[in-house]
């Protein structure tokens, strides 16, 4: 490959990023603006105070599914990740399609975090500012990204150095709510903990708490980045497998206590806004009024680093389909210097910044979680395939108890899916028909012709 100057020469990633820093690239993927937003409705409409069972499900499904890409991670370090796996345990078709869930996972997760960082950041320069139209909707979603795509561009090391920068000022914010929060929880708020079922499936109840795991899956998405860098490691083998499973029992370990304060400080029905965080703090009173622009500081933050995570993990997994010809070749293009794929991450950015400016956030969020999903349980499936056709095969990581592993991945990120609503499933099916016909049409022969050359 050359660089965009067209300087001939090989040119790869860097192998730069050690174990903390994979660990730091995780936890900065999965604490952004889902946990300053979505478990508060959910508890409010569904779950109550139960809601910290929703996440221990949720994280459990993560967990199986985590452990699935760790062992095939460390096989085949590479940054085209599940689409990676999938093509060579299922073939190129099957490759193409769950490279294409990636691209729909990360594209429109970076439009969710650009609209959400700009109502938060709104809000925190003023009235006059979250008033109007053009800034919240215009100007500050393509400034985040753009800032966002300056730092993802600069180097994987200079970006993994920022993006651990912003994962300990936002753990910080919640560990403050945590702490700080506790003195003003009246236990009260949390009878009763698990609220009776209203005769309807999926109101409260137990039922409830499983409707709600499907939706505070969310806040967990964008672990699987980790696997994304591990071309990008020094140490893949040892350090992609402990950066995935730790960065997912760390956020859990600080998202349950945080909901539980949270619940514990206002009643849970109180909790059915955007921003639940900040309604829980008010509650406590005026005493604890300075921890309303630190929460808003802390998501907004959150967003930052989010951001930056998503738009170094889409441009690589653009760089491994195209370097396989599946997309245009440009995309495969790298930086002598930086060593990143400068035309993957600016094309991600722009491609984000349009759906950002022209669907809701809702719709979004729903596609996001059916795509992650969906490439979940195919990276499950790719482990049961691997493990019966090569038994003997070396296994830097081995996830433990196959086949139940990977079959409660399926069976668990299955369960949530079909849970998603129907006319999500609509897009996705429309989405899915658009992939498959740009494979056709041009997939196909430009991989086919890629082939050609690498053996010429």
């Amino acid at each position: 490959m050359t660089d965009p100057a067209g300087t001939a020469g090989p040119v790869s990633l860097r192998p730069v990023l050690g174990r903390w820093q994979l660990l730091s690239i995780g936890i900065g993927a999965i604490i952004g603006s889902g946990i300053f937003v979505i478990p508060g409705p959910a508890a409010a409409q569904f779950a109550g105070p139960a809601i910290i069972f929703s996440f221990l499900i949720a994280a459990f499904g993560c967990v199986l599914a985590g452990l699935c890409y760790a062992e095939l991670a460390a096989m085949f370090p590479s940054a085209g990740s599940a689409y990676s796996f999938s093509s060579r345990v299922f073939g190129r078709f099957v490759g193409w399609l769950v490279g294409w869930l990636l691209i729909l996972e990360y594209l429109f997760a970076a439009a969710i975090v650009a609209q959400a960082f700009s109502g938060y950041f709104a809000v925190l320069l003023g009235p006059s500012v979250a008033s109007s139209p053009l800034i919240v909707n215009l100007l500050l979603p393509v400034m985040i990204m753009a800032v966002a795509a300056f730092i993802a561009v600069r180097g994987v090391d200079f970006s993994a150095t920022a993006v651990s920068i912003l994962v300990a000022i936002k753990v910080g914010v919640i560990l403050l709510v945590i702490v700080a929060g506790a003195q003003y929880v009246d236990p009260r708020n949390w009878q009763p903990f698990v609220p009776a079922n209203t005769g309807v499936w999926g109101e409260y109840g137990w039922s409830g708490v499983l409707r709600a795991a499907g939706i505070v899956f969310y806040v967990y998405l964008g672990f699987d980045t980790v696997a994304v860098a591990a071309q990008e490691a020094r140490r893949p083998q040892r350090d992609v497998p402990f950066a995935l499973i730790g960065s997912l029992a760390t956020c859990t370990l600080l998202f349950i206590p945080m909901m539980l304060v949270v619940t514990g400080m206002v009643d849970y029905r109180a909790l059915n806004v955007a921003n639940p965080i900040g309604v829980a703090v008010e509650a406590a009173g005026p005493e604890a009024g300075w921890m309303v622009p630190l929460v808003s500081i802390g998501a907004t933050i959150g967003m930052a680093s989010v951001l930056i995570v998503i738009l170094m993990a889409q441009s690589r997994i653009l760089f491994a389909m195209a370097q396989d010809g599946l997309l245009p070749a440009s995309l495969a293009r790298l930086h002598r210097e930086k060593r990143t794929p400068v035309a993957a991450t600016i094309a991600t950015a722009i491609v984000a910044c349009g759906i950002s400016l022209s669907v809701p956030i809702a719709t979004l969020g729903h596609m996001v979680s059916i795509g992650v999903l969906s490439a979940f349980v195919a990276v499950a499936a790719a482990v049961l395939v691997w493990r019966r056709k090569y038994p003997d095969a070396q296994r830097p990581f081995r996830a433990p108890w196959v086949p139940a592993v990977p079959i409660g991945a399926i069976i668990v990120c299955g369960y949530m899916a079909f849970a998603l609503p129907g006319e999500t499933w609509l897009r996705f099916g429309i989405w899915m028909v658009l992939g498959i016909l740009i494979y056709l049409v041009y997939g196909v022969r430009s991989a086919n012709k890629a082939d050609r050359q690498r053996q010429d």
